[in-house]
């Protein structure tokens, strides 16, 4: 994986968690909305399979396989 993939990735985890602790934030300050820890672990989940896809796509594309015609069959891995 190149260095700037390396980088969006880490900007983008740093931009993810800032939004998962204001968003914590916001909903502990007003609890009427739901439940902090709720929220902020939903959060955490949809961040960390964000980074999961990226991540994956990053590398189907460092190794090639990210092109539409590059079809494997079951038998031939």
């Amino acid at each position: 994986m190149s260095a700037l993939a390396l980088f969006v990735a880490v900007i983008g985890v740093s931009v993810g968690l800032a939004l998962v602790g204001g968003l914590g934030y916001l909903v502990h300050r007003r609890p009427a909305l739901k439940t902090p820890v709720t929220v902020a672990l939903t959060a955490a989940g949809v961040l960390v399979a964000f980074v999961v896809g990226v991540l994956g796509v990053a590398q189907a594309s460092a190794r090639g396989d990210a092109s539409p015609s590059a079809t494997t069959s079951p038998l031939g891995r």
